[in-house]
């Protein structure tokens, strides 16, 4: 039934019941037919909203209208990559799913619903999402789709960067290039053998539904450990997140695969930690200040430390970059990590 004749049939009805109003002189009749009166038309006016509802209003054409014509500092200032960037990180993702013949992500099979988004447009969508603190319907708002699918599609490129995209990007050093790593800080510093740094940071989130007490920490916020090793360029060579923020540095690396294989990544070289690390063969933490240091151990201590701070150098541009990090709103511990 379509609206013109819900209208009249409610008119009819309105109409016959306003004429028994007349005839009758009973009061309490006429009350009873003016509630009987406004609850159906109540009732016809709900059914035909629901019949006919009215679309949400969402931008429309906001990449093709307004990213397309960023300029180069426009562009990165609100997607936190330049356009190259995006442009490679778009071209790995075709070339794997092309590779491992995965589906979902260039393309989708009709299912009768919506057509999907284009790939560059979902991806400006989960770069907008990892660098603000934007919720979902706000995202959705902008790109002008609804919001269950744009969390879905954020979550989809999530979980295929996660585990298609992680291990060719964040990539150990070869020998040629950590033999250039060890001349160099051998030559600027004068200390010789290293071949990264070793740092681990908390990533505050929403206190998680399961064993939540876990996750808070020495520092009195909810958070998750993301451990990583960098070179001298801060780029990112190991990565390993997850663990409670209540657990210690040196527990998280005692857990990680880098405890077991780095002995063989680092060969004759070694990394650089902080005093919460262990002494070891392939990794060399500073000496403990007890006030009795000799000045070489004071003079190795400042030199260490200064070669160090690259990582933490890199986690502040990493965090200062992707301001999701700064506060995950996630509960759900499953897909937590995969947005470190």
């Amino acid at each position: 039934m379509d609206r013109k004749t819900l209208k009249r049939k409610v008119t009819e009805l309105m109409f016959m019941l306003v004429n028994e109003e007349t005839e009758s002189e009973d009061e309490e009749e006429e009350e009873e037919a003016d509630f009987t009166t406004g609850m159906l038309a109540a009732i016809l006016e709900q059914n035909l909203q629901k019949k006919n509802p009215q679309s949400r209003h969402r931008q429309k054409h906001y990449v093709q209208n307004v990213v397309a014509n960023f300029r180069i500092d426009e562009f990165k200032t609100f997607f936190r990559i330049g356009r190259v960037s995006m442009q490679c990180l778009q071209e790995k993702i075709c070339e794997t799913c092309i590779q491992q013949n995965i589906s979902g992500i260039l393309c989708r099979e009709a299912t009768g619903g919506s057509v999907q988004k284009p790939l560059p447009d979902r991806i400006l969508m989960f770069l907008w999402f990892m660098s603000s603190q934007d919720k979902y319907a706000s995202i959705a708002d902008r790109f002008g789709m609804s919001e269950s699918t744009a969390s879905c599609a954020i979550r989809n490129l999530l979980t295929f960067i996660h585990d298609n995209l992680l291990k060719r990007v964040i990539v150990w050093p070869t020998i040629a290039e950590q033999q250039e790593i060890k001349d160099m800080y051998n030559d600027l510093k004068g200390f010789p053998g290293v071949v990264g740094m070793i740092d681990g940071t908390h990533i505050p989130i929403t206190k998680p539904s399961e064993r939540g007490v876990d996750y808070y920490n020495r520092k009195d916020f909810y958070s998750v450990i993301l451990q990583a090793v960098v070179r001298e360029d801060l780029r990112f060579i190991d990565v390993f997140a997850g663990y409670p923020g209540k657990v210690h540095d040196a527990r998280v690396f005692r857990n990680s695969p880098l405890f077991l294989n780095g002995p063989a990544l680092c060969r004759d070289g070694h990394l650089l930690g902080d005093s919460a690390y262990p002494n070891l063969p392939w990794l060399l933490a500073p000496f403990r200040d007890n006030g009795h240091l000799t000045n070489s151990q004071i003079q190795f201590n400042y030199v260490h430390s200064s070669i160090r701070s690259n990582v933490e150098r890199a986690f502040g541009i990493l965090k200062g970059r992707f301001k999701r990090l700064k506060h995950i709103d996630q509960k759900m511990l499953r897909t937590l990590s995969k947005q470190l």
